[in-house]
């Protein structure tokens, strides 16, 4: 691997559970959100591109899901308000601060704001959309604090329906 490649997962929450009265921002995650996090913790574990940092929205079903994955991975979590309603260029900053001796980083956010980074990559293969707990990895060329979502190239998708024996 050139030193310049680096490597963002994009990762959407895991299922949620919507208990009444219950503000969005502290929805915790259902029990099949917990099941496909553990599930996905050793996906990615196995992955040719293993994230060495966590980039986690601050909702707590995205907390959630950090934690689960990284009971397998154990690298450090970064949690930031900014990745619960941003935008691909509120993303595209956070990895511009990235340290260069990391080769690859994981996002863990929500639908809008990983949906706005894949449209921007103009590269998604994908037809069945993104459901919770999705992965979709990028290459991105160049230095963390020159990179860009319209240079990056697809590289693996998983979803927690490919490793379970029903189509839930």
């Amino acid at each position: 691997m050139k030193n310049e490649e680096k490597y963002v997962w994009l990762i959407r929450h895991g299922k949620s559970a919507w208990p009444s009265g219950v503000p969005d921002l502290e929805r915790p995650l259902n029990e099949r959100g917990r099941r496909d996090g553990a599930t996905m913790a050793q996906v990615l574990a196995t992955t040719e591109h293993v994230p060495q940092l966590f980039y986690s929205s601050d909702s707590e079903r995205t907390r959630q899901t950090t934690e689960l994955l990284n009971e397998v991975l154990k690298i450090p979590v970064t949690i930031t308000h900014d990745l619960y309603t941003g935008a691909h260029h509120t993303v595209e900053t956070l990895l511009r601060q990235t340290g260069e001796w990391l080769s690859c980083v994981a996002v863990v956010s929500h639908l809008p704001t990983i949906e706005s980074c894949i449209r921007a990559t103009n590269e998604w293969p994908e037809e069945s959309g993104f459901p919770t707990l999705a992965a979709v990895c990028y290459e991105l060329s160049g230095k963390w604090k020159q990179i860009e979502f319209a240079e990056s190239r697809f590289k693996e998708f998983f979803m927690p329906r490919m490793f379970r024996g029903d189509s839930k």
